[in-house]
């Protein structure tokens, strides 16, 4: 099986489907695109300008689910979707959630965070194959955070109501443990999805010391344990945390 997978460095579904390759045991080669620039490839090589893309046997896949069921139909063990139907039900919906719902929170937060940090921006290439030096990735930094904004339209009210519902957002992740839809002993396809978009998110300091000791998180340790990249303390304005994120 032939696998190459277009990745933007630290981006949380790309994260997510690289488990799953590994997890599936396929060998794959990843091609890393610069944040912004990625627009433009991907919609060159899959016709929208996302990421993840993954060429498999010569088929283009594009989108986290989708390629998440691709290789769930040609590698099925170990499975990432339970066989029970009820089951597979509420997996794929709490997949559907992290899709739709966590990962442009996740984005909206970040990007902000590095507009407010952009020497932290470095940080996120950490491991990444592009051959950019830190010296340059500071320079632009602050031009790419900028760009990114306004394609996430990561402003400070949306980012202040993300962070006022985050409490919200983690108690259904928790209920989603209690029922065991997610955090078994393997990982299911939102057991990825989640897991990922947390992990990118904790990287803000601000929003570890807030949230971190919440039980949804850890998720994101136990599947993500080495995510790169880190906002310091102070990026995000204590305010805009304080009493939101309680421990449920």
């Amino acid at each position: 099986m032939a696998a190459t997978l277009y990745a933007v460095p630290a981006s949380h579904p790309c994260a997510a489907v690289e488990k799953a390759l590994q997890l599936k045991g396929v060998e794959y080669r990843r091609i890393d695109i610069p944040p912004v620039a990625h627009k433009v490839v991907q919609r060159a090589l899959f016709g929208r300008g996302t990421v993840p893309g993954l060429m498999l046997d010569g088929e283009k896949i594009i989108g986290s689910r989708e390629i998440m069921r691709a290789l769930e139909e040609r590698v099925p063990e170990p499975p990432l979707l339970p066989a029970d139907e009820k089951e597979r039900k509420s997996v794929g919906l709490a997949e559907q959630w992290g899709d739709e719902v966590l990962q442009p929170l996740v984005r909206r937060a970040i990007w902000l965070a590095l507009r407010r940090s952009p020497a932290s921006m470095p940080s996120y290439g950490a491991g990444s194959r592009l051959p950019i030096p830190d010296v340059i990735s500071r320079l632009t930094a602050p031009l790419v955070a900028r760009a990114e904004q306004r394609i996430n339209h990561s402003d400070e009210l949306n980012v202040r109501a993300d962070l006022h519902a985050l409490d919200q957002h983690l108690a259904r992740i928790e209920r989603w443990m209690d029922h065991d839809v997610v955090g078994g002993e393997q990982p299911n396809a939102a057991d990825l999805q989640i897991g990922s978009g947390l992990a990118l998110l904790l990287t803000i300091e601000d929003v570890e010391q807030a949230a971190g000791s919440r039980r949804a998180c850890e998720l994101a340790r136990r599947w993500f344990p080495d995510y790169p990249g880190h906002v310091p303390r102070g990026a995000l304005p204590a305010e805009w945390f304080r009493g939101r994120t309680a421990a449920g």
